[in-house]
């Protein structure tokens, strides 16, 4: 490419493990959609084929190669496709293998998508660069391998989740398309409809929106939950605590516009997840449905919930079941607060998580690696990238510890402050998180909460 003149000649390849429905492959997707194909030429490598997405990546005409799991073949299409860029996202373990791969193919940068701060084979420790979720993940990383925010800038970018705000407003459900689905739900037009969408997997649904929804039905008679791709055990739960009149369950669907037409149908995203978030995708997506959010706040584990939610601007951020009850029944009574959280939820959305700005923001961090390593990047490209500035900045990177200590007392109700304390040590201790992570310990909880449901 050097002293070449000629666009669409830097050539990335994202890889993914299976284009199905996970955010991995979604990210994948919206990423391919907005690179400027008049500069970068982008194809996607998948190690494992036959993924509901990889219809939707022909569609946009992008080259979708598979290599059956074989680094070997990894190499040889880096090598043979003359890659320069080769943006992954994988696990730790897959990573470790197919960055080695990419390297031995020839590939001149290799970028991490990370959300887990995943730790990696030492010997690549200085041959590949991060693209961070979150502020809680830039944090959390530099927390966990004692980082100085110098040496975080040097081989790390922080880009949020790329949302679709003009694809997911092509979905959009009108007043009137909504009152009629509701009504085949059997939910009233005057019901305040709460809604959570997620896979139906235990150790995502946290009890804490069962417990809330004793306290709430206290407050409001004509309330009703939908809720999507609910787990079994969960659902039994919900029954044995007599809550069953006030859910809606539905089946996950495989489709995008499935998910926004099921969050138009909803008043408030009410949220909690066992794990948390790094980021948050399907409440970045509830937002830019302008829908207010009220999330539970989770020190001890990812805690990006409270990045994306400005506490009393875009929804609230809760600590306990009644609380959780209150501020749901606090918006349902105060539907102009509910609307302008809503909009102030979809101006985040645009300003700080919209697909195209994300995608122009990794492409001139790509540009800048390139140029790092020698390889002359024609001033024309470069002159279109000199207004793209990245978001959040450098400035905000380093001060998030800060804004994360006010972020976790901003909430509504009481803070739990023993929870906050211990999240300092738990959250930020690598070995600790690497415990409550741990397959086993997981496999011992959710054998426990299955247990516990089916009572």
């Amino acid at each position: 490419m050097a002293g070449s003149e000629n666009v669409g000649e830097i050539n990335v390849l994202q890889t993914v493990d299976i284009l199905g429905l996970g955010s991995d492959a979604k990210n994948v997707l919206m990423t391919v959609r907005h690179f400027d194909k008049k500069i970068f030429n982008v194809s996607v490598c998948v190690l494992t084929p036959g993924g509901e997405r990889e219809k939707e990546i022909r569609k946009l005409g992008i080259k979708l190669y598979t290599v059956n799991g074989d680094p070997e073949k990894f190499a040889e299409l880096i090598r043979k496709k003359k890659i320069h860029v080769a943006h992954f996202s994988l696990g730790e373990k897959q990573f470790s293998i197919f960055a080695k791969a990419a390297i031995k193919g020839g590939a001149l940068t290799i970028l991490l998508l990370d959300s887990m701060e995943k730790m990696v084979d030492p010997e690549l420790t200085n041959l590949f660069d991060r693209h961070s979720v979150s502020k809680m993940c830039a944090l959390r990383y530099k927390k966990w391998y004692k980082v100085s925010n110098e040496e975080f800038h040097n081989h790390h970018m922080v880009a949020y989740l790329p949302i679709d705000v003009e694809e997911i407003d092509s979905f959009r459900l009108s007043d009137d398309e909504i009152l009629s689905r509701r009504k085949k739900l059997k939910i009233g037009p005057n019901d305040l409809v709460l809604g959570r969408i997620g896979r139906p997997d235990v150790g995502k649904w946290d009890d804490i929106l069962i417990d809330m929804m004793l306290h709430l039905i206290k407050k409001v008679q004509n309330v009703k939950f939908l809720s999507m791709g609910t787990p079994e055990a969960k659902k039994e739960k919900i029954r044995s605590r007599g809550l069953e009149k006030y859910f809606v369950f539905l089946d996950p669907v495989p489709s995008d516009k499935a998910v926004i037409e099921f969050l138009c149908l909803i008043d408030i995203l009410a949220y909690s997840s066992v794990a948390g978030e790094s980021f948050g995708r399907s409440m970045a997506e509830a937002m830019a449905c302008r829908k207010p959010l009220v999330v539970v706040s989770k020190p001890l584990v990812d805690n990006a919930q409270v990045e994306l939610v400005d506490n009393g601007k875009t929804g609230f951020v809760v600590y306990s079941p009644n609380a959780f009850a209150e501020a749901i029944a606090y918006l349902g009574s105060n539907k102009d607060l509910a609307r302008r959280m809503g909009l102030a939820g979809y101006e985040k959305v645009k300003r700080e998580y919209e697909a195209k700005k994300s995608t122009r923001m990794l492409e001139k961090r790509i540009l800048e690696l390139l140029r790092a390593k020698g390889v002359e990047v024609p001033k024309k490209i470069l002159k279109r990238y000199e207004k793209i500035h990245y978001f959040p900045s450098r400035e905000e990177i380093n001060n998030f510890e800060f804004e994360y200590e006010r972020r976790l007392k901003d909430c509504f109700g009481k803070p739990d402050f023993i929870k906050i304390l211990i999240g300092k040590y738990v959250a930020f201790s690598f070995l600790m998180q690497k415990f409550i992570r741990s397959s086993k310990l997981t496999a011992i909880r959710n054998m426990i909460i299955r247990s516990s449901g089916a009572r």
